[in-house]
Parts: C-alpha cells; structure tokens; sequence
C-alpha cells in the first residue's frame, strides 16, 4: 500500500514542480489595504507617493493616492507588511508591523505633517481591527491562534466550531465512500452540505459529499478566515458559509519545526458506557496515539524563489468497548424467552409472544426454530445477560500520512507564481482482521479503508498597472476511495437460500443493530463492504480588479468540472433485516426466521458513473462613497447544469405514460410509464433540465457613523444557490434494470423467494432486453425540479473599545428554498384485499399502480418523485466581543440565540433512499418542524493567557513563556423525533423506515428522571408519554418536537517555550479534551417498539469512537506534545 502512496506522491510532486514554471493562478489567498492621507487640518492629499513592502519576501506594490487622497492595494499576498508615504513638502510616513490576513480589507488613516521629505515619521503597530469593507459575518485565525488552540485531532476542518452560528453536524460527516476528516456543519441555519472551502484561492470542497477535502496540518498552515451570512458576489457554489486557508509559504529566511504528539490511554478517563472489568471497573480503550512530522521553508533565491515543504504521520490503535449488541442467550435458544420477554428487559412492559407462531407462556419448542438462524447463532458470542446484552471491543488501527509542498516565485515587481501539492493516505484495515478482534463477528460490521487524496494547484498574479490586477487560478484534486473488507461466510454457507456476489460475505440485521440505540445485532455492512469510489475535479478562474476613483470593481469567472465513478456491493449479498414487527422482539423473529417489511433487499453491485460541470460568473463593484459610507453590490450568474449519469442510469416516471400504457424504446421490457435516455422526450442523460436563470444579487453597506475608523454599521443581502453533491444518485442504479433490486417482505430466513412471488433472478445479466424485477423502488426525477437557493441578510454593528478590545452585536436571518424533498406515488393503502386486512405480506397488492393495472403495476414497488418544495427559515441574534494581544490576555467570546424551522433536511448532503419523503404526499406540511440543526443557544469562547517576560533571571526562568490556551463549547442539544420503530408500519403504507412515521405523544411532558437501568442506559424519555398510532393513521406527534441532551466541553493547552540560541525554540505542550471529563450524551432510542426506548446507551461519540481517537466531547482525553521551532 505504502508503494502505492510513495509512487502516487513522487510522480504528482514532479507535476507541481513543472507546473509552477508554467504560471497558472493565483499566489495563494489575498488581503487588501486600502486608506486616506490627510493633513493635518483634514485636508485630503493627492499625488502622494504609497508603497507597501512585504518584509518576509521584500515583495513592493506602488500607487498614488487620487484625488479624493484615497488609495487601494488590493489582491496583495498575506503577510507583514511596512507602509511608506511620501509627498513633496511633508515629512515621510511609515508604518511597520503591519500584519494583513486573508481576505482582510483594513481601512488607514496616514496624517502627513508638513516638514522635509528626508525626516520620517515612523509608526510601529497593526492597523485598525474594525471591518469596514466587507458584507460577511466572520472572524480570523492566524497561524499562531491555529497552532495555539487546543484543536482536538488536529484537524483544521474544525476551526468552523469558532465561528458564530457554527452547528457541527457528526452523523453527516465523511462517511465511508468518501475521505476521513470531512465535517459537516450547518452555519446560520445553512444546509450541511452548504460550506465552501477555500485553499490558496481554489475550491477545496469534496464534491462527492460537498464536505472539506483534508486541509493542511496546522503546522503547514498559515491562517484561515471563517466567514458567513450574505457574501460578495464573488463567493460561489455554496451558500452558509466559507472558510478560506492560506498554506504556508517559504520566505527570506529558513524556517521549519519538527513535532511528536503523543497520546495513550493511561492518562485518559473512561468511558462511563464501556464495558466492565471483573472488578467493576469500566475498561478503558487501549488508546495509543502518536503524530509526528515537520516542516521547512526558506529561499531557493533571495527575494525571488521560495520554497515550503511539509509532512505530518498519525499511527492509531484504539479498541473501545461502549459497542452494544443483543444476541441470544442460552436460555432463548432453548426455547424460553420468558426473562426476555420481561418489562426488565422492555424498557417496563411485559410483552406476549403470540401463540399463532407456537409460544406458549412466551415459551416455544426450539424444533420450530430457523435452522439458518440456529447455524448463525451457534457462531456467535453466549452473553449471561438475560436480555441477551454484549458489550465488545471495535479495535481500529489506521496509519494516516500526509505530504505538503509549495514553490512561491516573484518573477518580478509585476508576476508572482505559485504551486501547492498536498497527498493524504490513510489505511485501516478491517477490525475482523486484526488480533484484538478475537474473531468476534460482531465486529465485521465495519470495514477497512485504503484511501487517498491529493489537491494541486498553481496560479499567478498579474500586476498590469497599480490599479489594475488579474489573477488566474488552476486546480486539480483526486480522492481514491477503497472501502475494504475481511471474508466470514455468506448467507448461503449458513444454509440461506440466495445468490451472493462476495462469496464469503454476508448482510444481516437485526433489530436496531448499530450505532448507539442497539437491540440486536449485526453481521457485515452494506455501506462498509468492498468497494471502489473515485472522484476527479478540476477548475480554472480568472479574476479581474480595477480600482478607478473611489470604485473598485470586480468581475470574474469560475469553470469546473468533476466526474464520479464508483462500484460497490451495498445490496448484491443480499441485505436481510429482522425488526421484530413479526413477532413482537427481534430475537424471536430472527430465530423463528421471520423477515418483516423489506426483510430481503438485494440487487446487483451498484455503479454509480457521473459527470457534472459548473460555471460561475460575477461582476461586483465596492463603491467609496464617501469618507464614511462603502456600498458594495454585485450580481453572480451560476446556472445549474444537472449531473449527466454516463451508462444512463437515470430515469423518469411518467403517469401519463402509465395510464396509456406506454413503453420505453431503450428497455421495451419495462413497465409503462418508465422512460430513459434515448427515448423521445427525455433530458439528456440527466433527467433533469439546465436551469439557466441562476442570477444572485448582492448588495451591501457599511457606515462609519463616527469617522474615526473604530466604528462600523454594516448590513448586506444576497441570494446564493446550493448544488447537490455528486454521490446524489447513488441508488438510483440500483432500480430495475440496472441493479434489478428486489424487496421482499414477510418472508423466510431459510428461504426467502419462497411463497413471494418473486422468482430468484441473481445474478443478473444486464443488457437492453434485461428483466424487470416485480416491485422494484424507483426514485423518479422530473423536469420540473429547481435549483436550491437561499436568501441571506445580516445587520451587524461594531465598535473597537479602547486599543484592543472589540465588540459587536448582529441579526443575521435566512430562507431557503426549493429544497431537495421526495414525495410517494406508490405508497400502500390502509384497504382490505379480497377480504384480507391489510398487513406486511399483501402490501405491494395494496399499490395505487397495482391497483390501477395489475399488468404493469406489479413491477412498481416503492416509487417516490424527487420534489423541489422544500423551505426552512432561520433567525439569529449574534453576539461577540473580544481582546486581541500579542502578548497577556487574549479572548474572543460568541454567542447566538437562533431558531430555524421548516421542512425535512432534504437530500442534497446525503444519498437518498425511497420510502423516506413526506409522510403525507397530499400535505407536504405535515412534516414541517424544527430544523435538525436548530439550537436555541451556542456558546463559544477561546482564550489565551501569557506569562510576561520578568526581569530577574530567576523569575524569567520559572514563569515566563508559559502559555494557557482554553476553548469552551455549549449547545443547547439537537430535536429527534419519536417513532413507531424501524419495520413498524402503523400507517400500513409501507413506509416504516426508522425514523419516517412517528408515534402519538400522550404527556405534555415527554421525559424520564434518567434514571439507570438494568441494562445501564440513562432512561432519557418517559415510555409512558408515547403512544403506537392506530392502525392506517399517522401519528399525531410533531417532526422534531423533542430536544435531546445539551452538549458542553472544555479543552485546555498548557505550554511553554525554552528559547535557545538565535531563532531556535523548543516548545513543550500537554492537552486536555474535555478537561472537567463532563458527561455528554448520545442521543436517546426514539424508536417505541424498541426493548430500550426512550434510553441513552452511550455518549456522544455514538457507541464508536472514530479511528483518530478524537470524537469532540467523549471522556477526557490527554496529548503531550514536543516541537522544536526554528
């Protein structure tokens, strides 16, 4: 593997080199300078001569002030800069220790006082911290603030967590089709999917889950800047928010670092829900951790040519046993389920197993019993819980390497050059496959990884005259996604009568099986067997500045383009599920061999082979009114041009079609109503159509009501699209004839085709004339589908108090609309056929098409239509105030007081599934509620505290140096929603997926007294407050109506610096992660048929903690570090 890697990396590292010489883009991520030169009686100066010097490079720009006395630098590289104003008959003006981070737009005020040319004022200190140019909500950390902060995994995709309004959101974090490190948040009520992510001037977002695509590790990195709510018309592709990074680069001098971070689980609390030793004592995790690396940077030439180079190595084994399953016992295989049929074992009730099936006293001949299920169980763990509880161990071992370049070039006082290469591999093979697994095959529900990623890009800046630039910018970024797995034993082997296409791998699920909210078990994972993911994207800009008077216009241009292509095994072993609809609990479902609603769900390995291209254009203009007024306005075109599926694996339904009984030219044996590309009528290969009218406004302005730079009124609005990711139509191919997915229900274990009607036609040959499947799940695209686009504003004022304190208090709001929904057009009626109630087995003769045409109808399962309807509307108050130090105390404090509110999530951030739309096609809005991410309260404060330097020798050597960085987080928790429970179809409509239907709330106050249980959940939910709706009713309980545990946590960075000779440091460092070890909860079992409903089983990492051994918010966990600095 690490040949592979080491390949990969040298030929890309030769293609930077060579690029870079070619000059493509633009040198990394830029700041802008801009001010008046008066005199000393307010008078306005022109013709003065300014210059700006970048001391690291010795980089200058030139321009005269106009004559208003006013003058700009705009798109200057980041970094320290001295400013010089020189006018005939007036003493020259300096200024040092200028410092402009990226996308940084300070305003100066230079006062000339009359005397020689040859005398000098000069000014030593950073210019005013008030914003005052741009339309954003935001903030900015600079290298040493990054490096500072306790960032738990170093991961620089979490500094997202300081901004304002910044919701993180870790069930949608990279998932196992895309790269580890990705986190989904959503900012000021934004969708998940709606960040962008910035590096060195190029797009660095995923487009394959929309997430980041790995940033540089802090070391390489030199600043970001986090910014949200209504942008300029510059920012594109994505809405909610930006994060925009700036890679180090090399200067005049050498510069580097080497680094060990280092953690083991001796020094780290336990988690409260792990499993116990003899002495009753939990055991810990076996976590060891260890990152080391280093950096260097210098000049190749003087002033010219500089290069920076970097590597980062993270090797960690964990094995935590918070892992829960519920398997039988010896008494079940027996035959007596007496203790767990129990209320200990039922969360309080007493449940009674049904005689129609044999039990007797909820006891039951083991004769009857499944002769496949009795060949699994004989291979699993034997617990002595009488409910049948396990806690095991998921061991994990990953290696995660990554490589960091860049080559800066200034050709000359008008071109400056760029190239940056980043690779990052991680490999983790599969749990079952490593010693501490003890062959438990529990634990084959998680697979491997043997993934990359690598990002490029190169650019220049063209200085064509002071007041004009352009700058031009190429990028190219790759992840290669290899899902691993370890072979066991397929269905067939265990006596199961289906196809497999891994011969030694098998999907089995019972019950709530994964996760934190367990009550049974699982074998294999759909979404963690073998499989291949690979994802290519390209892009090239041009940006065009001039300054002319007191207008600074902007246009420009963004093309790109990527491509998907994947092969996976999600459904082609046959995925078989057991939820105790049957029976009443799920182990005597699954011994008896009885599968509920879609008990098997199989097709072949699905591709999924996509292209999509995007283009964006802008023209924008910051317009100085005045002294004290700034209009900024812009308008931005991205018309949306949908994914093209390259094999065709796309489709529409038709009812008209349907009704006339109309078939497809390219599958003529498919039912009516369906069509594809290549027949009359259909869009492309997209199946949807170009929405060309994508147009976004921006407007902005800021007032300094004072005049005296430390005041700032601010208020902008602008409307931006959203664009779904590229794993969208992921299970789209799956349908007939692609995939020929069948779904069966209330059918054997042993023998699944029998009795259903459904003959066994895997494997599959697919070809125009291939078979359609009966009942097949379709999810229809339609031509009238719209772009998501969200309409942002904010009003924000800010005030500079004193030198180094700074305040400010805004209203930022936002709607989006046309979000991604579904709705059915397939769904059961709750009707009885030829005189039989409707139950799980006539369900698909219960259909509308069915109904309708029993011909073709027969072939429709499942069929939803992707809608465009939804909307959420989100408010917020912001609050922030802050210190800026070099030196002493530093803090920056935010607050948001927020509510959002509106339809489901939607899909554009996920991979969608049918049977998961409106409950009620007729009333969309039924389903409205609080936004997922909605939180009433989000706090947030980091701080620094450094010792001074002390006179005395002996003081200076005991105290100073000492540095205590803290971060501090609370939220108010998310909204869950409670359910009748997974394979529950109370509205008898087919649509039972965990988390779809709800139950009826009886008590106006839903919770428990968490209290402990046999089991050692928390009982968070009260089972009395919940009740199963009526049969063919929906339940009456609103989406999202019930707040789940708040969160809290608190991290502290204790260091110290020892100097040595010249310039070499050596810094020593230990980390808490949740200092106070505060208990934060998982989420409660919100699924009612559930043996442990309403109960919090683990914390917040959700019963795995990931392989990085850094979830946020679990048990307190300890790093020591080691730098040494030069």
């Amino acid at each position: 593997m690490m040949k592979r890697v080491l390949r990969r990396l040298f030929a890309a590292v030769g293609i930077v080199f060579l690029t870079v010489t070619m000059a493509w883009a633009q040198a990394g991520a830029t700041a802008q300078l801009s001010g008046t030169v008066k005199d000393d009686s307010g008078g306005v100066l022109p013709g003065a001569d300014v210059t700006i010097t970048q001391t690291n490079t010795g980089l200058k720009r030139n321009v005269v002030t106009d004559e208003n006395g006013a003058f700009s630098f705009p798109n200057i590289p980041i970094g320290p800069y001295r400013l010089d104003v020189i006018l005939q008959g007036f003493r020259s003006f300096a200024q040092t220790g200028i410092v402009l981070q990226v996308n940084d737009s300070p305003v100066m005020a230079i006062v000339l006082q009359l005397g020689q040319v040859a005398e000098t004022i000069t000014v030593q200190g950073n210019t005013t911290m008030i914003e005052t140019r741009n339309m954003g909500v935001g903030q900015i950390l600079d290298n040493r603030k990054i490096l500072d902060l306790p960032l738990n995994g170093r991961n620089p995709a979490a500094l997202i967590d300081t901004l304002p309004a910044a919701v993180p959101t870790p069930l949608l974090n990279s998932t196992s089709r895309s790269m580890q490190g990705g986190l989904a948040y959503s900012v000021a009520g934004g969708l998940t999917f709606g960040v962008a992510y910035s590096l060195d001037g190029a797009n660095h977002n995923n487009p394959y889950d929309n997430l980041s695509l790995p940033l540089p590790f802090p070391d390489a990195l030199q600043e970001a800047k986090l910014e949200t709510s209504a942008m300029t018309a510059q920012n594109g592709m994505h809405s909610s928010a930006s994060l925009t990074a700036v890679t180090k680069s090399g200067t005049n001098k050498f510069h580097g670092d080497g680094f060990e971070f280092f953690r083991h689980h001796d020094f780290n609390a336990t988690d409260p829900f792990a499993a116990k030793n003899p002495d009753g004592s939990r055991k810990d995790d076996g976590l060891k951790r260890n990152q080391y690396g280093g950096t260097l940077g210098g000049p190749i030439k003087s002033d010219k040519l500089f290069f920076f180079a970097g590597y980062q190595g993270t090797n960690t084994k964990i094995n935590p046993t918070d892992n829960r399953a519920f398997v039988p016992t010896a008494a079940m295989r027996a035959g007596d389920f007496t203790a767990y049929a129990s209320p200990a074992c039922n969360s309080g009730r007493a449940v009674t197993l049904p005689a129609a099936f044999g039990f007797n006293g909820n006891r039951i001949d083991p004769a009857l019993f499944s002769k496949a299920a009795l060949n699994i169980t004989a291979k699993l763990p034997l617990s002595s819980d009488p409910c049948g509880l396990v806690q095991y161990g998921l061991p994990s071992e990953a290696d995660e390497h990554q490589y960091v370049g860049k080559l800066d070039h200034q050709w000359n006082s008008k071109h400056s050059l760029f190239g940056r290469y980043i690779a990052t591999s991680v490999f983790s093979p599969p749990p079952f496959s490593l010693d501490a697994a003890q062959q438990d095959l529990l634990v084959t529900r998680q697979g491997g990884r043997d993934n990359l990623a690598q990002t490029f890009t190169a650019g220049e800046n063209w200085v064509i005259s002071p007041a004009t630039l352009n700058a031009v910018r190429f990028s190219f970024n790759r992840t290669s996604i290899h899902r691993t797995s370890t072979d066991f034993f397929s269905a067939p082997e265990v006596g199961i009568n289906i196809y497999s296409y891994m011969p030694h791998y098998m999907l089995l699920t019972v019950g709530t099986a994964a996760g934190a909210n367990v009550n049974g078990f699982q074998l294999g994972g759909g979404t963690e067997s073998e499989a291949t993911y690979d994802t290519n994207f390209w892009q090239v800009s041009d940006d065009v500045t001039l300054v002319r008077g007191g207008h600074q216009f902007g246009i420009g241009a963004n093309v790109a383009g990527w491509t998907s292509l994947s092969l996976a095994n999600v459904r082609s072993p046959g995925q078989l599920t057991v939820t105790g609809a049957v029976t009443g609990l799920q182990l005597t479902d699954f011994l008896l061999g009885r599968l509920g609603l879609n008990g098997l769900v199989q097709a072949a390995p699905n591709t999924l082979d996509m292209a999509q291209k995007y283009l964006g254009l802008y023209a924008q203009d910051t317009w100085r009114m005045g002294p004290r007024v700034t209009l900024n306005y812009g308008l931005r075109w991205e018309p949306f041009f949908p994914q093209q599926l390259v094999n065709g694996a796309v489709y529409q339904f038709d009812m008209t079609r349907f009704q006339q009984n109309v078939h497809s030219t390219v599958f003529p044996k498919g039912p009516a109503g369906l069509y594809f590309p290549g027949d009359p009528g259909f869009p492309s290969q997209a199946g949807m159509l170009t929405q060309w009218g994508n147009l976004g406004p921006r407007v902005g302005v800021s007032w300094d009501p004072v005049g005296d730079g430390r005041t700032s009124v601010r208020a902008s609005y602008g409307k931006s699209f959203e664009f779904v990711n590229a794993q969208f139509h992921l299970n789209t191919s799956v349908a007939p004839p692609w995939g020929s997915e069948v779904r069966l229900n209330n059918t054997s274990l042993d023998n699944p085709f029998v009795g259903s009607g459904q003959a066994n036609i895997f494997p599959v040959t697919f070809d125009q004339n291939a078979p359609f499947s009966l009942n097949g799940p379709f999810l229809s695209l339609s031509n009238d589908m719209k772009s998501t686009y969200v309409h942002l504003w904010n009003v924000t004022v800010e005030r500079q108090i004193g030198a180094s304190f700074f305040a400010s208090a805004g209203y930022v709001g936002s709607q989006t609309n046309n979000i991604w929904e579904s709705t059915p057009l397939n769904n059961g009626l709750p009707i009885t056929i030829n005189g039989v109630a409707p139950t799980t087995t006539n369900l698909n003769a219960r259909r509308p098409l069915m109904l309708a045409d029993p011909v073709n109808g027969q072939y429709y399962g499942p069929l939803d239509l992707y809608v465009t309807d939804g909307r959420q509307h989100y408010n917020g108050l912001l609050l922030s105030f802050r210190r800026s130090s070099a030196t002493g105390l530093g803090f920056t404090t935010n607050y948001t007081l927020s509510h959002c509110y509106g339809s489901p999530d939607g899909f554009g951030g996920v991979t969608t599934n049918v049977s998961t739309g409106y409950n009620k096609p007729e009333d969309p809005h039924f389903d409205d509620g609080n936004c997922t991410n909605d939180r009433l309260h989000n706090f947030t404060t980091t701080a620094t505290i450094e010792s001074p330097r002390f006179d005395s020798p002996s003081m200076r050597a005991a105290f100073s140096g000492w540095r205590v960085v803290g971060s501090f987080r609370a939220l108010t928790g998310p909204w869950v929603s409670v359910s009748p429970g997974l394979g529950n179809d109370r509205a008898l409509n087919g649509q039972a997926g965990a988390n779809t239907q709800r139950a009826n709330q009886v008590l106006d106050d839903p919770y428990a007294d968490q209290s402990t249980q046999p089991g050692g959940g928390i009982q968070y939910l009260n089972p009395l407050a919940f009740q199963q709706p009526d049969l063919g009713t929906q339940g009456t309980s609103k989406r999202n109506s019930i707040r789940g545990p708040g969160f809290k946590n608190f991290d502290l960075a204790l260091s110290r610096v020892f100097r040595l000779s010249g310039q070499q440091n050596v810094e020593v460092r230990a980390e808490a992660f949740n200092l106070f070890n505060w208990l934060n909860f998982g989420l409660p079992n919100v699924n009612l048929n559930n043996a442990t409903f309403g109960q919090i089983t683990s914390n917040v990492g959700g019963g795995v903690v990931a392989a990085t051994g850094s979830t946020p918010g679990v048990q307190r966990v300890m790093q020591f570090a080691v730098k040494y600095l030069f």
